[in-house]
């Protein structure tokens, strides 16, 4: 009973959202005198061949084919009122080993967007068409008001790799091929103090109905900017941290921190504590370098299984990665207006593990751009080496 509650209620809250969408739309027809209705649509088809070679303890070969159409429609049909929605469409066939039917399934929110259209699996071969809508949301927009409710992305990291303070949407940096990121089921609240300072309440339930509530103040002093954050991640744990980001001498200083409390035995548990300090410099010829370390003491058993956990993207804001102290740095570099190219590490310090990865864009046309990509895992204790590569060819709208 319980069950069909639940599932009553989401089918409720999107029912009102497509209602109330619906009727704004019907009553814009009314009063264009006052604000014109305007629409935006647009999106990407990108077509990515892949190939995977696992060594541990044997060799294996694996490979994949992923057709991805993304569709993005904004609808600004009142004076105050904006709708917005995202729809992630993909087509996979491959090795079974790349093809998980019951994980392309799973959506995290509270409400059940995501839908497997077709699969198929015949000998070592699979097949599967998914969908889900990982953008739905409503805008409520006045004076220094804005309101949003819906799935969307909430974002307060400010690192390049690894963001303690991005509790509501934790992302891995090695899926790449997702760049708008996983949204969640909120109800955000922001008010804007002023161009550089603003207060945000949210608050956002996941499949499992635990709730995630925090606040978030930003504010600029003496051109640095600072935010500092206040809440609880799912209902577990009690979350304060911040973040501060400036520029010395041209070098891009940002720097996060999060510190996560259980809520049971409050007194009696370690407290988890997630730090983060990256730098960013770009050079007179546009040589941009990069660099970011982190120090997490929640990290997960080390091995050959967290490689694969990494690929996987089943990290959190408290547990971003596989261990302790890690290290990481780019470097990237427009060798002309339509070839960019990009190399980076990362070190696993504790986990006596590396990764290291290519990146080659090209951009064909002004809506066409070729991708090549390679990444490339290594672990010593047990040992494990994992090489993946990708091209994709990339039409936008």
């Amino acid at each position: 009973m319980q069950k069909i509650f639940c599932g009553m209620r989401k089918i409720q809250l999107y029912g009102a959202l497509f209602v109330v969408c619906g009727l704004g739309l019907t009553c814009s027809g009314y009063a264009q005198n006052k604000k014109t209705m305007s629409i935006n649509f647009g999106g990407y088809v990108s077509e990515m061949p892949s190939a995977m070679w696992l060594d541990r303890p044997q060799s294996t070969f694996y490979w994949q084919n992923l057709a991805h159409n993304r569709l993005n429609f904004s609808c600004n049909f009142a004076e105050y009122f904006t709708v917005e929605a995202g729809l992630r469409t993909r087509f996979i066939f491959g090795s079974n080993m790349l093809v998980n039917p019951d994980e392309m399934s799973f959506d995290k929110g509270w409400t059940d967007l995501t839908w497997n259209i077709f699969y198929g699996n015949r000998n070592s071969f699979s097949t599967l068409l998914n969908t889900s809508f990982d953008r739905l949301n409503f805008i409520f927009e006045k004076d220094r008001w804005q309101i949003k409710l819906g799935r969307q992305r909430i974002n307060w990291g400010q690192n390049f790799v690894w963001n303690p303070n991005d509790i509501f949407n934790t992302y891995s940096f090695f899926d790449f091929d997702y760049p708008e990121r996983p949204g969640c089921d909120a109800l955000r609240t922001t008010f804007f103090h002023s161009a550089t300072a603003s207060t945000e309440f949210a608050m956002a339930v996941n499949h499992y109905g635990k709730l995630t509530a925090a606040v978030m103040h930003h504010f600029n002093w003496r051109n640095v900017d600072f935010q500092i954050i206040a809440g609880e991640q799912t209902e577990d744990d009690m979350v304060l941290g911040g973040a501060i980001t400036g520029d010395v001498k041209g070098v891009t200083i940002r720097s996060e921190f999060s510190a996560f409390q259980p809520v049971s035995n409050f007194t009696d548990t370690v407290t988890t504590v997630a730090v983060s300090l990256g730098l960013d410099y770009v050079f007179a010829n546009s040589l941009m370098l990069q660099t970011e370390a982190l120090y997490n003491n929640a990290s997960q058993t080390t091995g050959a299984g967290n490689i694969m956990s990494l690929v996987a993207g089943q990290l959190s804001a408290k547990k971003l990665s596989i261990c302790d102290w890690n290290l990481f740095a780019q470097a990237s570099y427009p060798f002309t207006p339509r070839f960019n190219g990009a190399v980076s590490m990362m070190y696993f310090i504790d986990a006596k593990a590396f990764y290291s990865g290519l990146s080659l864009d090209f951009s064909l046309l002004d809506d066409l751009d070729l991708s090549l990509m390679a990444q490339y895992f290594h672990s010593t204790e047990p040992k494990m080496n994992l090489m993946l590569g990708f091209a994709r060819l990339k039409y936008s709208f």
